[in-house]
């Protein structure tokens, strides 16, 4: 018998149509990485130069506004850690008269040089140890693509895409286009990472999630809500998302809306394990609505996963609505059984007994984007997964997706997937 305890999707709705910053309503912070300075009070008229500082100086409920720019850690250390409940949001112009996410854009994009300084599993790492605080993320768009190293004999690189294939975690390479370094390292770090035993609510709204080595967001949390809306997550290795619940006894939620998942990777470029859209993890209850799942090595979702008693796992909701599905490599979604697991296509979404509701999905094309893919990483992606065989050198990997064309998806598709940032 499928679940029936769909009754709080009405709140999420009201959520996330609330103004900037709503829920924190503390003081509000000013960072400019063109015109600011650490030495200013913060203010708008005086901004910070950096996020970290920031972060440092702010209470929790306070609101961080962030100007376009790059930042990426006080003294540039590759990460960004936030111990405390603030909203930190970017998109803002240099003067902050005015906020373009896609215009004024704030960039979380570490340079090669900072590998040898961040510390931890995160390039955003949130640890909150106050229960009903709440971090918001939002108009962040976050690039790992220029930190990471690309094959040095130029190998997996069709015509047209920007670099050869991704190297193996903790090995160097050649760097982006652009990047004088010429020798980098990729290391494994998740884009944002909540710590493990983090009691604050997340919600990450209207943020770009590109060229991962490593999940998009990773993390285990006692919170009571994650909302992940209006997001685009474009070439990850091992999955976009992976949230698992760490309380004893009730499960956490993740409602994931509106979002676009592309070209989810392997862990190795043998394509033999990992390579998943979104994960419904143990202890974590999923609302999935109106998304976008495409061009997962394995399946754009992945139920397959089972650690918890299972009593609790027949107590855990897991959703999918609304969903167009194209191009995953195995299929749309995994479960347990079949040896590994079972591959099930997105026409018997409705059959499958763990989804509690799975309406109105349906298998899509990349026609739907209208051309906004970049239509060479779409090409290679398909030649060198469409075989189903396992490939020691295939013929691209996790190469660098132009953050300029991921930009493209938002408002790609009307009614599905990333819309244009309000």
């Amino acid at each position: 018998m499928k679940h029936l305890r769909i009754t709080i999707p009405v709140v999420a709705a009201l959520l996330l149509v609330l103004p900037l910053g709503a829920q924190n309503q503390g003081n509000r912070w000013y960072v400019s990485q063109t015109t600011g300075s650490n030495k200013n009070d913060g203010s708008q008229g005086s901004p910070l130069k950096n996020i970290q500082k920031a972060i440092a100086l702010a209470a929790t409920g306070d609101v961080i506004y962030v100007a376009e720019g790059n930042y990426y850690g006080l003294l540039n250390s590759g990460n960004i850690k936030i111990n405390k409940g603030v909203s930190i949001i970017g998109g803002w112009s240099a003067d902050f008269s005015e906020r373009d996410v896609l215009g004024h854009r704030t960039y979380i994009q570490p340079t090669a040089t900072s590998n040898g300084s961040a510390q931890g599993q995160g390039t955003i790492q949130i640890n909150v140890m106050q229960t009903g605080t709440l971090v918001e993320l939002d108009g962040l768009i976050m690039d790992r693509g220029n930190s990471v190293a690309y094959n040095p004999r130029g190998e997996g690189k069709p015509a047209g895409v920007e670099t050869p294939m991704m190297q193996p975690i903790g090995s160097s390479g050649a760097g982006a286009p652009g990047v004088p370094e010429s020798q980098v390292y990729t290391t494994e770090t998740a884009i944002v990472y909540i710590n493990t035993g983090s009691k604050c609510d997340v919600t990450i709204r209207n943020c770009a999630f590109l060229n991962g080595p490593n999940f998009g967001l990773l993390g285990s949390t006692y919170s009571t809500k994650i909302v992940v809306d209006n997001c685009i997550f474009v070439n990850i290795r091992m999955a976009a998302v992976e949230l698992r619940g760490a309380a004893a006894s009730l499960n956490s939620q993740t409602w994931f809306t509106n979002n676009t998942v592309l070209f989810s990777w392997s862990r190795l470029k043998d394509l033999g394990d990992m390579g998943y859209g979104y994960r419904y993890m143990p202890r974590m209850d999923s609302y999935l609505d109106h998304n976008i799942i495409g061009c997962s090595v394995l399946t754009g979702l992945d139920r397959g996963h089972v650690d918890s008693p299972a009593a609790r796992e027949a107590e855990r909701v897991t959703t999918c609505e609304n969903t167009l599905f194209f191009h995953n490599r195995q299929g749309d979604l995994s479960l347990p059984g079949g040896g590994t697991s079972l591959r099930v296509d997105v026409d018997d979404f409705e059959d499958v007994e763990q989804l509690a509701k799975a309406s109105g999905n349906r298998e899509a094309d990349p026609s739907v984007f209208q051309g906004k893919i970049n239509e060479a990483y779409l090409e290679g992606f398909l030649e060198a997964t469409g075989s189903g065989k396992l490939a020691s050198k295939p013929g691209m990997f996790a190469n660098h997706y132009p953050v300029k064309d991921a930009l493209k998806l938002f408002g790609a598709v009307p009614g599905y997937g990333a819309q244009i940032p309000k």
